[in-house]
């Protein structure tokens, strides 16, 4: 594998980090190319970290993704509107002109992101062909362009800081159109941080521009919940959801929106072929370790997390904000009685 780090600004805190797990040709037999994932990682625009690829990473990689990228933003006092969504573009302009060499498919490029990385990838897959924003990112036609999105519990209709240190509200579902990709969303409804109505909302307005989505809303769990590898227990007794319940549904989007073949291929051979010997069985017999049929070691305990002393579960009702009736959020909870202007 190889790793690459692009900057993206001068000061350092905006940069794409690139793994490669695609191998150059080996004994002149070409490789298919494959496609890429660049994921975006949530943290409320407060904090993020390249560690939020994991779960959605390493799930692609084993379909056969075979270049892995993280674009780490600029965030707190530093986070800037529209800047994201140019540094975004660019992201996927370096892979794009990448592709011969990391051995990508350039009509298959993946961003993803969770709560405010969902957010910016959302942008980033309507605004990506705005002629100002197109010049910033240094782009002419179709390099930026996105080809598919995965977007977990983000607040689409959301406050901004932008340039000029005032404040904007985005709302995404508005800016939806011909040029948005096809995009998989998936949420919790008892999400009390991002409500589900944001993610509702989206694939409202997905569906009256005709867009290609694909969806999976769990009817348990907090906020953050369907992108996790592990379940966690609710305080009223309910078992929340993970990325488990959805993976595979919009692995089987993304092949049909992008063209992945979903035919098993034929393995290169690397070595002997095997010599006709039946399984081994392990030292106990068919059924011992190693053998047919081997239990292997008890699956390991998961520690749930224990609510404070005299809490109480809130409900969706709770988040004052991307309610049905008013699914406009602030930048953070310090501007929930700022003004803002609205991007169009």
């Amino acid at each position: 594998m190889q790793v690459f780090t692009f900057p993206l600004n001068e000061r350092g805190d905006a940069k794409l980090i690139v793994s490669v797990h695609n191998v150059p040709p080996m004994m002149g037999m070409p490789t298919p190319p494959t496609p890429a994932l660049i994921h975006v990682p949530g943290g409320g625009f407060m904090a993020c970290s390249e560690s939020d690829t994991e779960v959605i990473g390493g799930r692609l990689s084993s379909k056969g993704v075979g270049v892995i990228c993280t674009y780490l933003y600029p965030c707190g006092k530093y986070y800037r509107f529209p800047q994201v969504v140019i540094d975004l573009m660019r992201s996927i302009k370096i892979v794009r002109d990448h592709a011969k060499e990391w051995g990508v498919n350039p009509k298959q490029i993946i961003i993803s992101g969770n709560s405010a990385g969902a957010f910016i990838c959302q942008s980033t897959g309507n605004l990506w062909n705005r002629p100002d924003l197109m010049e910033q990112a240094g782009c002419t036609g179709e390099e930026a362009r996105p080809d598919a999105m995965i977007l977990g519990f983000g607040p689409m209709f959301c406050g901004q800081q932008v340039d000029d240190g005032k404040l904007t509200y985005v709302p995404n579902g508005d800016l939806v159109g011909d040029q948005t990709p096809p995009a998989f969303f998936h949420h919790a409804r008892m999400d009390t941080l991002v409500s589900v109505y944001q993610a509702i909302a989206m694939i409202d307005s997905y569906e009256r521009h005709k867009r290609p989505f694909g969806c999976f809303i769990s009817g348990f769990g907090g906020h953050g919940e369907t992108g996790g590898s592990k379940r966690m227990a609710g305080m009223d007794g309910t078992v929340g959801p993970c990325v488990d319940d959805w993976f595979e549904g919009c692995w089987n989007f993304l092949c049909n929106v992008l063209g992945i073949s979903q035919i098993p291929q034929q393995m290169m051979m690397m070595g002997p072929p095997p010599g006709g010997e039946g399984p081994r069985p392990g030292p106990g017999g068919p059924g011992g370790p190693g053998g047919p049929g081997a239990g292997g070691p008890p699956p390991m305990m998961m520690n749930m997390p224990v609510p404070p002393p005299g809490s109480e579960p809130n409900g969706p009702g709770a988040m004052p904000f991307g309610q049905a009736h008013d699914i406009h959020m602030p930048f953070n909870v310090a501007y929930k009685d700022k003004d803002f202007d609205t991007y169009k």
